[in-house]
């Protein structure tokens, strides 16, 4: 995330020849059952990329969040130390970019850091406002170039812009005791030097701005969340320069903290010889992408849909003996053996065959042994166990529809962790549109102990049901048609006047957007010449949409 100067890359290199320490690996749960992996996340950017890429971040948090079966692909190519936007706008690294995406068809998203290097680079504390806004403007309008780009690869591929954590010059530096021979020290010295909430307000106003555009744009994604390092590790330890406060962590709120801090600075890479001053600890990276896939990341890598289980009394657990509980446990207590259930209402279902279903669970506690092994005892029951939708002592001699191993995948490592079960294909024909659904688990262990699972109070943290199914409605023929639909915008930068072309369809609307997400004007059965010479020099987003899709692109007015 940073300029690298000459002198600046060969300290920078030495650092990182000494300092890089890997994620340890949870532990995965296909010992018997076999796991296909595919590449559904392409890393591309700048340094933090390249260090996520090194740290195996993504494989890491997917892996907890149950998702052990999709990796991340990532070279050093596409995710270069010191990069900034100007290098994604290169013949080399697009046609990277578009080498591996075609290459790798399963990939869905494209998590891209970039940006920061551009404002760390060139923008100082003596900067009057236009000039702070002319500059984010510039980067704006090239990181907006390299999304449409990402898009023209792949008509419907998600982006998901990663953002940044506040940084930590003023504390690193001044108490790192080398002074001006800080390797980034020269960084913050052309930056003039500037103090937390300066440089904080700096990337709260650029990341704001990023997530208005993202909420008009159904293809970008942006979890904001700069103050998420105050709020995961908190400041134990007295901050090294004044007021040399302290706060426990998960006590600042989100996304922003209080930008009048820095991130902490056991959040930063340690190199041995000193501190990192914006670059995150390997857990500050697991933080960051756990965050963000609690946010995103996991529904959106669900497959072709997914239901929440309900909570009690539907869902909930029964004994061999036929107790009953309201909370989602399994395993074995004092020679009983509870079952978890759970209930999902599937009649939104399209009625089409089930080609793949799993059930993802979080674990909440542990008392005893773990009695989840690699395989579990699963029934399923098109509409409900025993009498009733409700948890009840006849569920656990109700033989269902069918009932089989079935395999468990992702992580087993501890509380937070997720397990996915993989539930055989004789279960498919019982999931359905006609009627809710009831799946109960059951340990094929006999371990002394009771693993406790997050209800469907909390949906982030929810047991899920993920689908996927033959759509009949997919028309291969009309793919083509939908993918030779294109947008230009031009010229980009305009002045006075902005050209819109749509391939293949008339366009029906045209409004325009501000970065704050108001809407400045808006025309109907338009012919794609616009007057934009009534706006201020800035970013602007345009919704073209036709007959069939709506499209967003920005331009820069001049």
């Amino acid at each position: 995330m940073v300029t690298f100067h000459s002198n600046m890359r060969k300290n920078y290199s030495i650092l990182l020849l000494i300092s890089f320490a890997a994620c340890l690996p949870f532990k995965h749960l296909s010992a018997q059952c076999i796991e296909p992996e595919q590449p559904k996340v392409l890393l591309v950017g700048d340094s933090w990329a390249f260090f996520m890429g090194v740290d195996g971040t993504f494989n890491t948090v997917f892996r907890k969040w149950g998702h052990s079966n999709y990796k991340f692909l990532t070279n050093t190519i596409v995710a270069e130390n010191g990069a900034e936007t100007d290098d994604f706008l290169t013949a080399s690294k697009q046609n990277e970019i578009k080498r591996l995406l075609d290459q790798n068809p399963s990939i869905k998203a494209v998590h891209l850091s970039i940006g920061g290097n551009d404002v760390l680079g060139d923008w100082n504390v003596n900067f009057t406002p236009q000039q702070t806004d002319s500059l984010r403007d510039i980067v704006s309008t090239k990181l907006f170039q390299i999304i449409e780009f990402i898009k023209s690869c792949r008509p419907g591929i998600r982006i998901v812009w990663s953002g940044y954590c506040y940084p930590n010059f003023g504390e690193v530096i001044p108490t790192s005791g080398l002074n001006n021979n800080h390797p980034f020290y020269g960084t913050w010295q052309r930056m003039g030097f500037p103090d937390f909430l300066t440089l904080n307000n700096l990337l709260n106003r650029f990341s704001r701005e990023i997530d208005s555009v993202a909420k008009l744009d159904p293809q970008l994604e942006f979890v904001n969340a700069t103050g998420l390092m105050q709020y995961t590790f908190g400041q134990t330890q007295p901050l090294g320069v004044p007021p040399g406060i302290t706060y426990p962590p998960f006590s600042v709120p989100l996304p922003e903290g209080n930008p009048e801090y820095p991130s902490p600075r056991n959040s930063m890479r340690d190199y041995l010889l000193t501190k990192d001053c914006f670059h995150l600890s390997a857990r500050g990276y697991l933080d960051l992408i756990e965050y963000q896939t609690r946010k995103f990341y996991h529904k959106f890598l669900m497959d072709d849909t997914f239901f929440l289980a309900q909570i009690k009394p539907n869902s909930g657990a029964v004994s061999s003996s036929g107790s009953v509980s309201d909370s989602l446990i399994m395993g074995n207590i004092n020679g009983e053996q509870f079952s978890l259930l759970l209930s999902f209402n599937t009649l939104s279902l399209p009625d089409t065959p089930i080609t793949k279903a799993s059930v993802f669970l979080r674990r909440k506690n542990l008392l005893g042994s773990n009695p989840i092994t690699n395989t579990l005892i699963a029934k399923i029951k098109s509409g409900n166990f025993g009498v009733s939708a409700n948890v009840e002592p006849q569920d656990a001699t109700d033989p269902g529809n069918a009932s089989e191993s079935a395999c468990v995948f992702g992580s087993n490592g501890g509380n937070g962790h997720w397990i996915r079960v993989d539930l055989p294909p004789s279960f498919y024909p019982f999931i359905k549109s006609e009627s809710s659904l009831q799946i109960m688990l059951t340990p094929s262990g006999t371990a002394n102990g009771m693993a406790v699972f997050n209800d469907g109070t909390d949906p982030e943290l929810a047991p899920v049901l993920n689908v996927a199914y033959f759509n009949p409605n997919t028309d291969s023929k009309e793919l083509p048609k939908m993918a030779a639909e294109t947008i230009k915008v031009y010229p980009n930068p305009a002045q006075d006047h902005l050209r819109l072309e749509l391939s293949d369809y008339q366009i029906r609307k045209i409004e325009i957007y501000d970065l704050c997400g108001m809407k400045i004007s808006s025309l109907h059965d338009h012919d794609g010449v616009v007057d934009i010479s009534f706006l201020r020099p800035g970013l602007y987003v345009v919704e073209v949409s036709s007959e069939h899709r709506t499209y967003h692109s920005r331009f820069f007015k001049e």
